[in-house]
């Protein structure tokens, strides 16, 4: 365990359109707003200990089409019938004995994915 660094601080996440970006994060996946640099074109959002934060592309397509990071919730069934209801590109459940997940698509067309398994 290092003693140097605690903890991962934010997970940075490029993106085309900025503020719908943003709105979606927050309205379909309930986060909130931490602050918002607009001439910067940084977000942070808040998400339990470390920030998602959102970054304006400066080129295009800004899509991550690999998985970079997942969410853990303590109800997956849950999480995918919300993503669902908010019209989201949600995958099926997968479970491996110990771990449960889904993939889902953000309104930027990035690849996400949801994880529980028992703490």
């Amino acid at each position: 365990m290092s003693t140097l660094f605690k903890r991962i601080d934010t997970v940075f996440l490029q993106v085309n359109d900025f503020d719908g970006t943003i709105k979606w994060y927050c309205d379909v996946l309930g986060f909130t707003l931490r602050w918002k640099d607009d001439k910067g074109g940084y977000a942070a959002l808040n998400i339990g200990e470390t920030a998602l934060t959102l970054v304006r592309s400066k080129t295009e397509p800004a899509k991550n089409a690999n998985i970079s990071f997942n969410f853990y919730t303590a109800d997956i069934e849950r999480a995918q019938q919300l993503l669902l209801q908010n019209n989201v590109n949600v995958g099926s459940i997968n479970e491996d004995g110990q771990v449960k997940w889904f993939k889902f698509q953000d309104i930027e067309g990035n690849e996400l994915e949801v994880c529980y398994f028992k703490e």
